[in-house]
């Protein structure tokens, strides 16, 4: 897939493309993004999205709600349902200010070459969001592309949305995340030394360095899949949390501050990834943050967190190999 980091003219000749911020790529966003990548095949042109890198309520409403998923995400989802071209817009001041006829003029015809427009049901754009999609189609009407514009998607009775997927994960509701998203909640990050506690403990981590933007799953203790950067997935359980057992850093809190860790323990794996990137996939939330006793108390715990989490990878596999787990 190419990615674009700026409109310039003519980066596409045609394509089908979908419009959207997409965090998370739930199956909202799917439906969105299928239809570019079905108008795509059938006129024969380039399947394309254009987004944005930060949300753009941070320049709008000077904040911005915590991601489900970063950009490298975003993009590599985009790319395996079938998208080929990405122009990624950064949200500023200039491109607030154009009116929607020169958004679509500037950026989805004249850049990406549009033919074919698909956005959701509640999708708007250009200057103080005048845009939305009985718009496009006056438009389309006049620069000759179609527009397609998806309805709302139901999972359980609720419609689909990422405020909906953000509740779930931030309340460790990681399962209702999975089922609401279509695959589980993914954090990904550079692996970063630590203080070798768990190697002490005989339980060594992987300590993930996260983007500060993106949402980590309520405090707890969680079964998972690792996904290495040379492709292997291996079975994992992940703490989200302060170390209550330990005494706090000087001037970090025990309720936390800067000092929130997520720690991965590759089940029967002992390698070097520093500096490395993984994703951690979280399916199943298995106890909540506690405080022990002792050191003895909490390596006892996290045994039986392992047992629990092979069991259950053990359960979802079916007769797969027990050490991995499909991509």
């Amino acid at each position: 897939m190419e990615t674009f980091y700026a409109a310039t003219p003519g980066l596409l000749k045609k394509s089908a493309i979908a419009l959207g911020f997409f965090d998370g790529v739930h199956p909202g966003h799917q439906v969105v993004i299928g239809k570019a990548v079905e108008e795509a095949k059938r006129l024969g042109v380039t399947a394309g999205v254009v987004t944005f890198k930060d949300h753009p309520r941070a320049l709008t409403r000077g904040f911005s709600p915590l991601l489900l998923t970063v950009i490298e995400q975003r993009l590599e989802l985009f790319e395996s349902l079938g998208v080929e071209a990405t122009l990624v817009l950064s949200f500023t001041e200039d491109l607030c200010r154009l009116s929607p006829r020169e958004y679509v003029e500037n950026i989805l015809v004249g850049a990406m070459g549009a033919k074919s427009i698909s956005v959701g049901y509640n999708h708007h754009f250009g200057k103080d969001r005048e845009g939305d999609a009985s718009l496009l189609e006056k438009l389309g009407a006049e620069l000759d592309f179609s527009v397609h514009a998806a309805q709302m998607v139901f999972v359980d009775g609720e419609e689909v949305s990422s405020s909906r997927v953000r509740d779930l994960v931030i309340n460790c509701k990681v399962a209702e995340a999975t089922s609401v998203l279509s695959r589980p909640y993914a954090l990904i990050g550079e692996v970063v030394r630590g203080e070798g506690r768990g190697r002490k403990l005989g339980f060594p981590t992987a300590n993930m360095a996260i983007c500060e933007y993106q949402i980590v799953p309520g405090r707890g203790v969680y079964a998972g899949v690792a996904r290495l950067s040379d492709g292997r997935n291996l079975p994992c359980v992940i703490n989200v949390g302060y170390r209550p057992t330990f005494k706090p850093q000087p001037g970090v809190s025990e309720s936390g501050g800067a000092a929130l860790l997520v720690e991965v323990h590759i089940l029967d794996f002992d390698e070097n990834l520093y500096n490395s990137t993984i994703q951690v996939d979280f399916t199943a939330h298995l106890r909540p943050e506690q405080k022990f006793d002792g050191v003895e108390a909490l390596r006892t715990q996290i045994a039986a967190d392992c047992n629990v989490a092979r069991a259950l990878i053990n359960q979802s596999n079916d007769g797969m190999p027990k050490d991995k787990l499909p991509a």
